[in-house]
């Protein structure tokens, strides 16, 4: 498993020892799974660099969506996305350690297809920064910043969006099939639901993604 720089491969021991003192003093969610587990280490190591610079999204200027979503990097830590896994049936994360961290690579999101080629930051597949999105990335898509999960490229686990009007949107995949999703006002009331299965095991846990933007 590896952490990546773009530019300077000498600063990688020194990037790491930087990530790790900040992984050390983040807050934990409650009723989550133990983050010590080795197996989701990089997880942790995405949302730690996530953490650090909320405004690092690639080609990203709106304001709106910059707000909401540094309030969520602010209290959002893997274990959000362990207990969704969790909820989801995957509890064995050995699979995010396939993935090294690339801060920019072209990916089509959030649909398959060239024309939605885009930069990704976060997880990537492979050795390179040409392979598929897997584990925890984040990018734009029409002035809102996504984050979510991906395994093999495909959509696994929690999705979180915040959007340029300062809504939430929220969805949970499994092997790329939504079982879920949920529209938040930006005072997190609840704007509208839809069914694939598993809305009420979002609805039952949406109290975990809330908590994350509130100051």
């Amino acid at each position: 498993m590896n952490i990546k720089s773009s530019n300077q491969d000498s600063h990688d021991s020194a990037h790491d020892v930087v990530i790790d003192d900040i992984i050390s003093t983040k807050p934990s969610h409650d009723n989550a799974s133990n983050v010590n587990n080795p197996s989701s280490l990089m997880l942790e190591k995405t949302v730690a660099i996530f953490a650090r610079d909320p405004a690092g999204v690639p080609n990203l200027a709106n304001k709106v969506s910059i707000k909401h979503y540094s309030k969520f990097c602010a209290k959002r830590t893997a274990d959000l996305y362990i207990t969704f896994f969790a909820l989801i049936g995957d509890e064995d994360l050995s699979w995010c350690d396939d993935a090294v961290y690339s801060p920019s690579f072209k990916g089509n999101a959030p649909f398959p297809g060239k024309q939605h080629e885009r930069l990704i930051s976060g997880g990537c597949a492979g050795t390179t920064s040409a392979g598929a999105m897997h584990g925890l990335v984040r990018y734009e898509f029409k002035g809102s910043i996504i984050e979510e999960c991906r395994r093999d490229g495909q959509p696994h686990g929690l999705r979180v969006t915040c959007t340029m009007l300062g809504d939430v949107w929220i969805r949970l995949y499994r092997h790329g099939e939504r079982l879920a999703q949920v529209v938040l006002h930006a005072d997190l009331s609840l704007q509208s639901s839809i069914d694939g299965g598993g809305l009420k095991i979002l609805r039952d846990h949406l109290h975990l993604i809330k908590e994350c933007f509130v100051a």
